[in-house]
């Protein structure tokens, strides 16, 4: 399976990001800080996206939310908010 790294807008654009990023550039690019992060269910993926997102008073993600609750007790009703960032997790592992 080939590592997926993409940017959704709650717009519902998609773009590829063509490698590894870092904390900071995916910050940047979704104009966020502090970040907070998913598991996705193939547990290999990670979605990061901005944890202020309520107080900042950010627009519904549409797929990032799809892809919230496929990992979420059933009857979860939270919303993604704001763009989002989906990456490898191993894109961040540490050797510490």
């Amino acid at each position: 399976m080939e590592p997926i790294r993409k940017l959704i807008r709650a717009s519902g654009e998609e773009s590829a990001l063509p490698g590894p990023v870092s904390i900071a550039e995916v910050e940047r690019l979704i104009g966020a800080g502090p970040l907070d992060s998913v598991m996705l269910r193939d547990r290999k993926h990670v979605m990061l996206l901005d944890d202020l997102g309520i107080s900042k008073g950010l627009p519904a993600n549409k797929e990032a939310t799809r892809l919230y609750h496929e990992v979420c007790a059933p009857g979860t009703t939270h919303q993604i908010l704001g763009d989002v960032v989906i990456v490898p997790d191993s894109d961040f592992a540490s050797d510490h």
